[in-house]
């Protein structure tokens, strides 16, 4: 087993948490990191808005713009369990709505086939239905 500094630690919590929000909010073409860091902070913002008051008052500090986009670029000195614990929590939140936008997005492909050609694309609609049929939405 390696005995590792505090320093070295850290930077690995650190490192953690940059590569849970970029893997969870990619910059991409129509998303620069600016918006994706806006949609960070308004995730971490909702996790936080839903705890309890005196949990909230426990906390050293709060979520902010700053803080969000020093963790982006790896430049936080260290990550608090809670914000780690808030972090994961808006990223499962995110993965929600997004499997949710895909099946929104796949019945409306499966309607749109159907409408069209039915015959001809009747694989495909089969194989579309099929999966939303295994589909369990909350």
């Amino acid at each position: 087993m390696l005995d590792r500094s505090p320093e070295e630690t850290e930077m690995t919590d650190v490192a953690m948490a940059q590569s849970l929000v970029q893997e969870t909010w990619p910059e991409r073409a129509g998303r620069p990191v600016k918006v994706c860091l806006g949609m960070i902070y308004e995730a971490v913002k909702r996790v936080e808005r839903k705890l309890p008051k005196d949990i909230q008052r426990q906390r050293p500090r709060q979520w902010t713009e700053r803080r969000v986009r020093s963790i982006w670029n790896a430049e936080a000195r260290r990550i608090d369990n809670y914000e780690m614990a808030d972090l994961e929590m808006a990223a499962a939140e995110e993965a929600r709505n997004e499997f949710r936008q895909s099946v929104q997005r796949a019945a409306r492909m499966a309607a749109f086939l159907a409408a069209t050609e039915p015959d001809f694309h009747g694989p495909e609609i089969d194989r579309l239905r099929e999966f939303l049929g295994r589909v369990d939405l909350p």
